[in-house]
């Protein structure tokens, strides 16, 4: 049995493999955030600490069945359980498996728990602007998950739609090339929940995706730029009476012109005509983006992921079969 944790800035889930099938969960709302509020991690510590018990004791295992804990995500940050310094790219997964850092928690358990390092494009010890720069923990795993399990050979990009977007550049060899970060979720709900457009978009997202909007709001977008093609939300509302379906696809698109010009244009990325996207996940924002891609790079091959679950897990799992810890 192998045990996974995936620490956000809000979340932490603990879970249970058996292989590559999770066998159970635990879920809690504590994440680094609350220590950065708290100033100390006590909380993290307490969490997973009683998630692994749990998990322990709902399925009658004891330490000799656990092969290894494996921890990936902001749990590796400077407000997790243990900082690991960023890999600077592009990192083989060679490298990722060498660069494990594995340290007894007593606290949490007697048995070490391997810490997998995020990955930053650029060495910050001489830098001079922050051009080019990005960084990701937990990402990482999660496109080495979706190389593993869609056998991706190939120069590629593989895109994570969600609060914190993220645009992952492979090579042939699955070495992470780079990253590119946007905020395209965390927009999206500030836009939906805390702005003069909230009423027009009834203080919710919509459950469907309306694609000639969609289409409608990346062109508004690329025409007017952000702001104006954001107003036009209340305008169509007050003046065409179009549904919520329509003004919360026409803001996805809006929103998501930024995300397709951050693809194209970011150094890092090595972005080109024909370099195929997998978008990992699923739900509007990833179909939204699918949409929008197939439209500005027909050229370009775009996979939707959707059958993935536990990406976090399985590519940590991946990296410790890499480096011999399972």
């Amino acid at each position: 049995m192998i045990i996974t944790i995936d620490t956000g800035t809000t979340n932490t889930r603990v879970a249970l493999f058996d292989g590559k099938q999770r066998i159970d969960q635990v879920k809690a709302n504590i994440g680094v955030r609350n220590t950065s509020i708290d100033g100390n991690n006590q909380q993290l510590v307490s969490t997973i600490a009683l998630a692994i018990k749990e998990l322990k004791s709902n399925h009658s295992l004891q330490d000799s069945d656990i092969q290894a804990i494996l921890a990936a995500g902001m749990i590796t940050s400077n407000l997790g359980l243990h900082e690991v310094p960023h890999l600077v790219a592009p990192v083989s997964l060679d490298s990722f498996a060498s660069n494990i850092k594995s340290v007894v928690i007593p606290s949490i358990s007697t048995l070490p728990i391997h810490f997998i390092p995020g990955v930053k494009n650029l060495d910050t010890s001489n830098l001079e602007s922050v051009a080019g720069l990005d960084i990701m923990r937990g990402e990482e795993v999660e496109a080495l998950a979706i190389a593993d399990l869609f056998e991706i050979k190939q120069d590629a990009i593989i895109a994570l739609p969600g609060s914190h977007s993220k645009f992952v550049s492979i090579d042939s060899q699955q070495a992470i090339q780079g990253c590119c970060t946007t905020l395209a979720g965390e927009l999206n709900a500030i836009i939906t929940h805390h702005t003069i457009l909230t009423s027009s978009l009834e203080n919710r997202f919509s459950e469907s995706l309306c694609n000639d909007a969609l289409l409608e709001g990346y062109q508004a977008s690329e025409k007017y730029g952000l702001g104006h093609a954001l107003f036009l939300i209340r305008l169509q509302e007050q003046f065409e009476g179009k549904t919520h379906e329509k003004l919360a696809s026409f803001l996805v698109g809006v929103i998501l012109h930024s995300d397709i010009k951050a693809l194209s244009s970011a150094p890092q990325l090595g972005f080109t005509s024909g370099t195929p996207v997998y978008i990992g996940g699923s739900g509007l924002l990833c179909t939204a983006t699918a949409e929008l891609l197939k439209y500005q790079f027909p050229d370009n091959p775009v996979y939707q992921c959707n059958d993935t679950q536990d990406l976090s897990a399985i590519g940590s799992i991946y990296v410790a079969t890499k480096a011999n810890i399972i």
